[in-house]
């Protein structure tokens, strides 16, 4: 498993709506680094997650379902499951990463694509 890594506030940008203060952003991002990382167990799937996922659309290509047990079934529940949607996770990342648009949270996801793109586990 990779060194635990915290990133902090300073780190990130508002992006002008609520949830996407530099502290949301870096509970989420931390959060969501730490799920993948431990290989995404169930319990950890939080409702801040699943937020950050599809709720507040940061992530395109991610289908919701009803309910946050629904989109884990259908992105987590396998391992097949689980590449696909990290490879998803990590287009997204690519495509908007350097864009500059913090409404799209360019921040988190240059963030996300430089931890995974230096070797952490996933």
């Amino acid at each position: 498993m990779s060194t635990r890594t915290t990133y902090k506030p300073e780190q990130f940008t508002d992006s002008g709506w609520d949830s996407g203060t530099p502290a949301r952003k870096t509970r989420f991002v931390n959060a969501l680094i730490r799920f993948i990382d431990q290989g995404c167990p169930a319990e950890k799937f939080t409702k801040q997650l699943y937020d950050g996922l599809y709720n507040h659309g940061y992530f395109s290509g991610f289908i919701a379902h009803y309910d946050r047990r629904g989109f884990y079934a259908e992105h987590f529940s396998t391992p097949d499951r689980r590449r696909e949607f990290f490879a998803e996770l990590m287009r997204s990342c690519r495509r908007d990463a350097h864009s500059g648009r913090a409404d799209l949270w360019c921040d988190v996801k240059t963030i996300l694509l430089d931890h995974y793109s230096n070797g952490a586990e996933r």
